[in-house]
């Protein structure tokens, strides 16, 4: 192995180091904790370090502020202390702050050498682990998509079996099922996957600047078009364009796309030039069908849409994935927020299992990096009860219920004694912060679904989605 020594003793030092080196592990030195702080702080050396040895009690500090700069830097280094008899007491509180075990003084060689197998052990175990880990992941994962469910994996294999045809594809499912991701996997398995890609949310856009995305304008063609501007179709060619809550397009510019569809050509806005395009259509709703039956999107372009079809299932649908997909963003989160986090504990883990997930995969991610958000930073699991998001504290695991049972279980989550349905404020709360939960309340209520949000709040689909930016990443 590789250890790192900090001891101010010279005679213990070069006795330790001759030692170990002796028995085959490679040895750096520090004498005071300014030195051995110059070295955490070197990233060559650091991630040379298995070990480090550290004296309780050093000139200029103490193993113990070795031991924190290890920890809050998240780096995996197992710390051994060294100490005398009368600092035993210490000793033991460093190992409950994270230090794997501690040694007095003078060493016993033999004890020594015992500490450092079990270390050498620990460490193969948990490569072996990672390296099981791995391989389940990469059985399990398509991309980004996390799943060992039966339906999504006969949905992703349908994806990648049409990949490499030129059909248009429909992607229908809940907001937040992974629509997009299922989009990756197609375009990564196609013969256009180092083509132009290109995204775009239909409905977070007014019809004029949805057309000038899509179709591009000509200089002058409406105030505040000061140049020419390529939209995401002439962008896109020979590649493939994502149209996400295309069933939210106005009726005019749907005229436009079937153009697109069938004859591969369109015009800029405010021109009269027709650019010739070759793009693969991939779109994404959750009902286009009762569209078509209210009048409010074209039938023939549905029919054109619609060639290949793929239903991306809920979360509630299978809750096989869900640790797995707990186990990603917690990894996920943990990294980016320098944390040690692992797991969930059972109690957390039956809660997640048992909700119904109206936000489907979006909502877990948030509940998810609510709650390493709010974990301590040395915490190895995360603690059930206070840290789960507000709307969950109150959740009971209740087993596998019914799909019937389920939704009672959960309306009486969200109804109070009364007959009407109706939301919590607290008291003292800002404008702005009740306006934020209202609206965040109302979207869960009805299932993530925009459309009768924005209903329900009487607001424009538009006024709906720029609300949602600025509170989409509080945690509510």
């Amino acid at each position: 192995m590789n250890i790192f020594i900090v001891e101010d003793n010279e005679a213990a030092l070069f006795a330790l180091s001759n030692y170990l080196r002796e028995e085959g592990h490679e040895v750096i030195e520090a004498k005071d904790f300014k030195s051995a702080s110059k070295i955490l702080n070197d990233a060559k050396k650091i991630n040379f370090i298995d070990v480090i040895i550290t004296d309780l009690k050093l000139p200029d500090g103490s193993g113990i502020e070795i031991l924190r700069t290890v920890k809050s830097k998240n780096y995996d280094i197992d710390v051994l202390i060294t100490t005398g008899f009368s600092s035993v007491k210490t000793a033991v509180e460093a190992i409950k702050s994270g230090a794997y075990d501690y040694i007095t003084k003078p060493i016993n060689l033999e004890e020594l050498d015992i500490i450092l197998k079990r270390i050498v052990s620990k460490r193969s175990l948990l490569s072996e682990i990672n390296e099981l880990k791995i391989r389940l992941e990469d059985k399990f994962s398509f991309g980004n998509l996390i799943t060992k469910s039966k339906k999504m994996i006969e949905i992703i294999n349908t994806a990648i079996a049409v990949s490499n045809t030129h059909s248009t594809v429909l992607i229908e499912g809940e907001s937040g099922t992974g629509k997009e991701l299922l989009a990756n996997i197609i375009v990564n398995n196609s013969d256009r996957k180092n083509k132009p890609f290109i995204k775009l949310n239909c409905a977070a856009l007014s019809e004029t600047i949805l057309e000038s995305e899509l179709f591009g304008h000509e200089k002058g063609s409406f105030t505040g078009a000061d140049s020419l501007h390529k939209g995401r179709f002439e962008v896109s060619d020979g590649g493939t364009i994502f149209l996400d809550e295309i069933g939210e397009i106005p009726l005019k510019t749907q005229a436009k796309i079937l153009r697109v569809l069938q004859e591969k050509e369109f015009e800029r806005v405010g021109g009269n030039k027709t650019i010739k395009v070759d793009v693969r259509i991939i779109a994404a709703s959750q009902d286009i069908a009762d569209k078509v039956k209210k009048g409010e999107f074209r039938q023939d372009l549905y029919y054109r849409l619609n060639v290949i079809n793929l239903k991306i299932i809920p979360l509630r649908e299978r809750k096989e994935d869900i640790p797995l997909l707990v186990n990603k963003f917690i990894e996920d989160f943990s990294k980016e927020m320098g944390k040690n986090i692992k797991g969930v504990d059972e109690k957390v883990l039956n809660i997640l299992l048992d909700y119904n997930y109206p936000g489907n995969i979006r909502e877990l991610k948030n509940i998810i990096e609510f709650m390493v958000a709010v974990s301590a930073a040395d915490a190895e699991t995360v603690v059930s009860g206070t840290i789960l998001p507000a709307y969950l504290k109150d959740l009971k695991y209740s087993g596998n219920l019914s799909k019937d049972e389920q939704d009672e279980k959960n309306v009486h989550n969200n109804i109070n004694d009364g007959e009407e349905n109706y939301i919590k404020i607290p008291l003292n709360i800002r404008l702005e912060d009740a306006e934020n939960l209202i609206i965040y309340k109302t979207l869960m209520q009805n299932s993530n679904d925009k459309v009768k949000t924005a209903k329900v709040l009487n607001i424009g689909l538009k006024t709906l989605y720029r609300k949602l930016e600025t509170i989409k990443n509080l945690n509510i």
